[in-house]
């Protein structure tokens, strides 16, 4: 590993191959989510692909429970879909600000970002139609310690800013499309 544990290597092979090949930058990511009962879902995720092949493990598999409070139907046995959203983003900058340090050269010794977000449930109740269905504002604090200068830890924290592709994908939202198949019991 590299400087603050991160595979600096690693994330250069991929750039050269990426440079080399413009095409395998383009990736399908790969999930599935099954009904667990009640508001429960179990969402695993898998592969990537690039080029029509998949580019990570066979063996690569991860797994999140996710369920809503009691008032939304749940029983809270796992963090809520929208609070996923949030764990999603913060997981981005937090893993993205250590890997533009190591890339950097900027050594860090601390590193936590503490994030709100709010939303209004009248609009998923269809209480008002004014009000959207989804966070209203997003707002987050990174604070970061280090022994390097603050202008250079700062480069950090703003080139994820620009970069992470979470919040990328939630500041310009992509274009959805949804398939259905009804299969009778």
């Amino acid at each position: 590993m590299g400087l603050n544990d991160v595979n600096v290597e690693a994330m250069r092979e991929l750039d050269r191959k990426i440079r080399e090949d413009p095409a395998l930058g383009r990736r399908t990511v790969r999930l599935r989510s099954s009904w667990q009962r009640g508001t429960k879902a179990l969402v695993e995720v898998g592969t990537h692909e690039a080029l029509g092949t998949t580019v990570t493990p066979p063996t690569r598999r991860f797994v999140m429970m996710t369920d809503a409070p009691p008032g939304l139907g749940g029983v809270d046995s796992g963090p809520a879909a929208i609070e996923t959203l949030l764990i999603a983003l913060a997981g981005c900058i937090t893993s993205g600000i250590a890997a533009n340090a190591a890339l950097f050269d900027v050594s860090i010794d601390g590193l936590h970002i503490y994030m709100e977000g709010d939303i209004d449930l009248r609009g998923l109740l269809g209480h008002d139609r004014s009000v959207r269905n989804g966070f209203d504002e997003i707002r987050y604090t990174v604070t970061v310690r280090s022994a390097a200068p603050e202008d250079k830890v700062r480069r950090c924290k703003e080139t994820i800013d620009r970069k992470s592709p979470v919040r990328d994908t939630l500041t310009t939202p992509p274009r959805i499309t949804t398939n259905f198949i009804f299969k009778p019991s």
